[in-house]
Formats: C-alpha cells, structure tokens, sequence
C-alpha cells in the first residue's frame, strides 16, 4: 500500500446497543496495512449505547453529538474530526467478515480513478422462495431499513420482531421469506452497489440474487452502510448532503462523484452481513414522506434532463394519488395516514430545494476529476466543507471554485493586549496562510502590528485606532471604522473571528464561533457576558454570514441552542505552532525549574483562563488528595493562566498562597517561550474543563510531550483521540488519574509517544485552508 496510509472507519450509531458492540467487535478484530482508527459516531442515543461501547470496545473512539442529525450528517461530522485517507462508512447493523477492511482499502487504493468501493452486503439468515407477486413491492433505495441512513441513525423503521411469514420481494416480482428452525434454505443478497432508473428511483443492484451470483465490478453507486470513500474526492465535494437528513445521500453523493469524474467499483471480496429486517419499514410514515421527496430531490438536483423530467411527472402523479388515497372512506386509517404522507412527501420533492448543507461544486483537475492527494484537501465539517457558492433557490452553484481567493480582511482587534487562546488561534491561522503562500489582509491593533508582522512578513496590515483600546470604543468602530477600511481596501470579505460581526455591509462576512457554553454552561460565564455573546451567536445563526466553528461539538452544540444557520457551518479544526510547542530540551526545563525555583520536584500543570468551566477548583482539590495520599512524593500543582470569575477556584488559590506548604503555584500568564518547558516538562498535564469549543491546550500539552489528563465533555474528545486518559471532573476521579500517571512510568512514557503522533495530525496550514475555503463560499455566495 502506498497511497493510503491512514483510515477512520465510521460507524454511525444510534440505540444500537449489543448488536453495535457486536458490529464494532467485528471491526476492531480486522488488520489492514494502514493506520487504522474505528470512530462509533452517536447520533444522540437515549440509551445506555455509548455506555456499552466504551467498556465493551475500549479501543473504539466515540464521538458523541447532541442530537439525531442523520445519518449523512453524523459522517460528516466523523470525517471532520478524524481526518484520513480513506473512510468507511458502515451500518451499526452488521457483521463484517475478516478481510473486509483490508479488501476495500485494498482496491481503493490500486485504482486512483476511484473515489468510492462498495462491498458485498449479504442478509443475515436463509431463505426459501414464496412464490411470486405482479403487484409487489418493489425493494427501492432505502425501503424498509435498507442502510443505516434510515435506521441507525435515525428512528428505527423496521419490523421489530421479523417472522417467517414476513416477506422480501425482488426486484423480479419473486417473494421470499426467512427459513424456521431446522428449514433448508439458501443465502440471499442485500447489494453489491446501487442502480438507478430512468425515472431517478434507487435501487439495491442484486436484491435478493442467491449469494454466489456474479456481478460486475464496475457499478453505478456505493451502498450507504458498506462503501470506503477516498478522501481527496469526498472532501472536495463536502461530504454528504445533510438536506436530505436520511435516504438516497449515498445515490446523491454517488452520482456527485460520477459527475466529477470519479468511477466506483463493487468488491465482493469484502462482505457485510447486514441484519435486514424486512419491507415492514416501508409503512412507516415518515419512510414514506421522506422517500418520495429524497427521490425527486436527488433526480432533479443530479440527473440528466430525461431523468428529470421523468421524476417531475412521476412525483406529481404520486402527490395526486397520495391525495386521492388520504381521502378515500374505503381505505383504512392506516392507508390513509400513508396517502397523506406520500402526498406530502411528493410535493416538498417538487419544490424549490432548500440550501444543499455539505456539498459543494465539483474541483475538477486538468484530467477532468479532482486530484486525488491533494494535501490541502479540506476536512467536511459538520455539514461539509463547502467550496462552491450557493444559488438564489438554495442550490450549490456548478461553478468550480474561484482560482483566485477573495481578498479578506481579517479583523484581529477583537484580542486583548495578553493574546490568550484566541490570540492563538489567530497567530495559527495567519500563519498557515502565510505558509501557504497566501498574502494576509489584516487590520490590528498598534501594539500587535509587529508581532503578527513577524508571523507573516508578506501580510498587509493596517493598524486600527488606538482609541478601540478603551472600552466599549471596538465594538462602535467595528460598525462602522471597518466597513470604511474594508472598502477603502477594496475588500470582498471581512472576517470577523470572535462572534460578533459588523451588522449593516454589502461585503460578505465570515464569523468565527469558539463555542456555545454560554448556552451549555451558563453558570461558567457572567450574565453580562453570557447574555451578550448569545446574542450574538444567535444574530450569527440568523444573518447571511458564514460561520467557523473550531470543532464539530462546537457546530452540533450551535445548531442544538441557536438553531439551524443559513448556511453550513465550516469546521476548521485548529493547529499547533511546533516552533513554539514542541519537546523542551533539558536546558529548557531547567531554565524553567530555575526560574521558578522548583527544585527538582515534579509537576502536574494546568494552562488556562481561571473560570469555573476549567474545574480548577476540583484540581486543586484533587492535587489535596494526593498530598493525602504521596505525602512528601506528591508533585506540585502549577497554574499559568489568567484569573477570571471563577470566585471558589480564587478563594483556593488564595488560601494555597497562605500555606507555603500547600504545593499550589499560581505563575500567571506565561511568556510563550516558557509554555512548552511547562508542559513538556511535567509528570502530567490536566485540564479538567467540562465544556471546550476546541481545547487547544490539550493539543499544546500533547505536541509539548506531557502525558494528559482530561474530560470527555463536547470538543476534548476530538483533540484527545486515544492519546489521552480521560477522567470524570471530580477530586477523587482525577486523583486517581494523576496518581497512576505519578507512579507508572511505562504509561507516561505511552501516553507522551501517543500524544506526539496525534499533535502531529493537526496543522495550521489545513485549518488556514479550511478558512479559504469559508471565504470563497461566502463571497460566491454574495455574488
């Protein structure tokens, strides 16, 4: 293998409970000759299914989201925060045979003009032939549960309890159902890949075929719940079209690579046996709605002139036949509850389509397809990473992107003289422009004018009046002082990068925001505070803007509290400066010890605004335990970071300052020079926050070599991967973590290893690209 070297197989999961433990068992048991990370992405489970996963299959990474985004969303969203080669999307419902990994990534990889392979799917069980039936149903794309874009990620349409009278039928008319005990039978097929009609209907290319039929490799689109996608073709497209919310996103995304120039291909080597129920799901109501609209959507976004107006004719007829049927006192409650519902569904597929959330226009190369390494790739965020514009009826434009980036001036003003995390993020993100070859429009305050001059030394800044220093004064002259400036400049888009944003501009407008605990965590923050930046972020999710959210927590939680924005949320997951945040040397550490007259004990550090998210009172609380328990072995707890509101965390602090015995240092803001001999130079990094936009000090304490020690709360999890330890927010849980990290050299020894090759996967560069990308989206957008 040499063109794939990492994949992130995705199952999506929703109340899957043991049979997903079973499914991610028989995943974690697989090799493949590359590096392997098995994501199980929760859409928002009422039961005890994260629960199971964690202690069942430990070594599967779980990302949780807040809410049933659907199927193609919670991708999406796994995609964004575990970047790879390749990804598997897979059903929560399914055995995957040994080899089945290794097969797809195998084929993926001899054939770069594929952007998609799809694997055998077999049903679970025998079967023996009914009979047949001229009037049967028909098994459509999505019928009944037919990928998980329907069950696992959603309600569960599906017969709960299948019996042997319920019957399949094939696409030829032929009925079957599944064998009783001690009954002879044969082994059916689910798929080897999607078909589509002439009128736009999906189908399951081999349904019901006894296993063993032979088909061509060359096959018109993947199977949603067993497929691996390359990711330089998806991410180029935005990943998968979260307005459809469940059915046809795989034809959808299917016929978006065909038309960029990608070919798919069947592997039947690689099998699945997937727990197909039954065509029972096909009387839910909401299959019904959602099938007939997703069919005409898909055939009138994506599909030839024929196709469409087939679809259009077909669809009209069926929202006639809906009516009639919802309407008839012959048909029972039931039919007519499904008449209105094919109805419904029928008409929102005949009307103007709603924004395409995750896609993007085709970025052909000169070959007429997209490059397929292209190390700038940018990651899907959320809802895709979006490159084309997106047009008056909400549909993605065809044009490529623009060869050339729209001049942006990128407002720095909102920081304060000591820069903090999001002066960080901004001295990434100028940066990574800078690195790749980018000329940086900015606008400062005069006392960072050198300081970002150094970061970028081709950047072109201007400096913002020193009177915005005094407060209340930056928020007037960002209504009014940067609208001048941006069109004296002649600039075509402002980006405002901490929540608010100038309110009356023609120019578009990119907003980044760090994260919604102002909703999650309401007692974390102030009420002047809380009130004001919910304000914004709602007037944010409301305007015509684009937003930047520094993880997909971020975008789930900003979506779950402020509601649905305007337009897809990027998520741009930030970096880490290696020049600054890399292994201390041991000069540098005793440079540190020294002037901070440490001696030779060691330390746990903690790097952060003091507030009351940061749970440091619970560190310092824990650190008392240990004392409790280590005696005169116990480290010293050092704090670098700014006090803030948190007023139990300060009577602490205080109180440790009284006891020179106390063990507790509070250094203060640090100079950047001295972070990394912090961090690199401790037993254990903790950061117990419970609520993070991002967490880049985890990422900072990782690429510094310190062992970390976290929480699992919103974004941590999608910096920390499996390179952490995680522990609940409470004296004793943290205690416990800390102590074994004390005591156990092996572990630290693991734990700084894994944390260098995860730092390691997170660049200024893509982020910085991630960003263009967001510019070009919202000035096309504005066009």
């Amino acid at each position: 293998m040499t063109g794939i070297t990492s994949v992130t197989a995705i199952v999506v999961v929703w109340n899957g409970g043991d049979e997903a433990v079973a499914a991610l068992r028989t995943l974690a048991a697989q090799e493949v000759d590359a590096d392997l990370r098995i994501v199980a992405v929760d859409n928002g489970s009422t039961d005890d299914t994260v629960t199971l996963i964690r202690a069942e299959v430990p070594e599967v990474t779980v990302l949780e989201l807040v809410e049933n985004l659907g199927y193609g969303a919670a991708a999406n969203r796994a995609m964004a925060a575990y970047a790879a080669d390749a990804y598997l999307v897979l059903n929560q419902d399914a055995d995957y045979q040994p080899g089945f990994i290794a097969a797809l990534v195998s084929a993926l990889d001899r054939d770069d003009s594929l952007g998609a392979v799809t694997a055998q799917v077999r049903l679970a069980g025998e079967f023996t032939k009914v009979g047949w039936s001229s009037g049967a149903l028909r098994h459509s794309k999505g019928s009944e549960a037919h990928s998980s874009f329907g069950r696992s990620s959603s309600e569960a349409y599906r017969d709960p309890n299948p019996t042997p009278e319920t019957i399949f039928t094939a696409h030829d008319g032929s009925t079957w159902r599944r064998t009783t005990p001690g009954e002879q039978g044969q082994q059916l097929l689910n798929s080897t890949g999607n078909q589509l009609t002439r009128s736009g209907n999906g189908l399951d290319r081999g349904w019901l075929a006894p296993v063993g039929t032979e088909f061509p490799r060359a096959v018109y689109g993947f199977h949603g719940g067993a497929c691996a996608l390359r990711a330089s073709a998806v991410e180029r497209l935005g990943g998968f079209d979260e307005s459809y919310f469940m059915y046809y996103e795989d034809t959808d995304l299917s016929m978006r690579l065909r038309q960029a120039g990608w070919s798919i291909e069947y592997v039947p080597e690689a099998i699945s046996i997937h727990a197909h129920a039954s065509s029972s799901g096909t009387t839910s109501p909401r299959f019904v709605e959602w099938n007939a609209r997703n069919r005409a959507w898909n055939a009138r976004r994506n599909g030839p002139a024929k196709m469409r107006a087939e679809a259009t004719v077909r669809t009209a007829v069926g929202a006639v036949k809906g009516a009639v049927t919802s309407l008839d006192p012959r048909k029972s409650a039931d039919e007519r509850q499904l008449g209105r519902a094919r109805a419904r569904g029928a008409l929102a597929g005949l009307t103007p389509f709603p924004p395409a959330a995750g896609r993007a226009a085709p970025e052909p190369n000169v070959a007429g397809r997209v490059a397929p390494n292209d190390p700038l790739a940018g990651r899907v965020g959320p809802q895709g990473s979006l490159v084309g514009g997106v047009g008056p009826q909400g549909r993605i434009e065809t044009t490529p992107r623009p060869t050339r980036n729209p001049r942006t001036l990128i407002d720095l003003t909102s920081i304060p003289t000591q820069l903090g995390g999001v002066g960080r993020y901004l001295e990434g993100l100028v940066s990574g422009l800078h690195a790749l070859g980018e000329k940086p429009l900015l606008v400062a305050r005069p006392e960072h004018i050198e300081h970002f001059r150094a970061l970028a030394p081709n950047a072109e800044i201007h400096a913002a009046p020193a009177l915005i220093g005094k407060k209340g004064l930056r928020f007037g002259w960002e209504q009014t002082g940067l609208l001048r400036l941006a069109s004296d400049l002649q600039a075509e888009v402002i980006h405002s990068p901490h929540y608010t944003f100038p309110r009356a501009t023609p120019l578009a407008r990119v907003v980044t925001v760090h994260d919604a605990t102002f909703f999650s965590d309401p007692d974390a923050h102030t009420k002047v505070k809380r009130e004001f930046f919910r304000r914004w972020i709602r007037e944010g999710v409301r305007a015509n803007v684009t937003l930047i959210a520094p993880s997909a927590a971020t975008a789930s939680e900003i979506e779950a509290h402020a509601g649905k924005p305007r337009r897809a949320i990027a998520v741009a997951l930030h970096g880490v400066d290696r020049e600054i945040f890399h292994e201390p040397s041991a000069d540098e550490i005793a440079a540190f010890r020294d002037a901070h007259d440490l001696g030779d004990r060691p330390y746990i550090a903690f790097l952060g605004t003091i507030e009351p998210r940061k749970q440091v009172a619970q560190l310092i609380r824990a650190h008392g335990i240990l004392r409790e328990r280590l005696g005169d072995e116990a480290p010293l707890l050092l704090l670098s970071g700014q006090r803030g509101w948190d007023e139990e965390a300060a009577e602490l602090l205080d109180k440790a300052a009284a006891d020179p015995l106390s063990g507790v240092r509070e250094l203060g803001y640090l100079p950047l020079e001295q972070l990394r001999a912090l961090l690199g130079g401790a037993v254990a990094f903790c950061y117990p926050s419970i609520a993070e936009g991002f967490g880049l000090p985890v990422l900072e304490a990782m690429s510094s070599g310190a062992p970390v020690v976290t929480t699992r709360f919103t974004a941590l999890p999608e910096v920390g991967g499996d390179a952490v330890v995680y522990a609940q927010p409470n004296p004793k849980a943290l205690a416990d973590a800390l102590e074994e990290l004390i005591t156990n050299d092996d572990e630290r020894d693991r734990l700084r290893a894994a944390g260098l090759a995860r730092a390691a996967e997170f660049t200024w560069e893509r982020c910085a690209q991630l960003h263009l990308d967001a510019y070009a989206r919202a000035a096309a957008a504005r066009r």
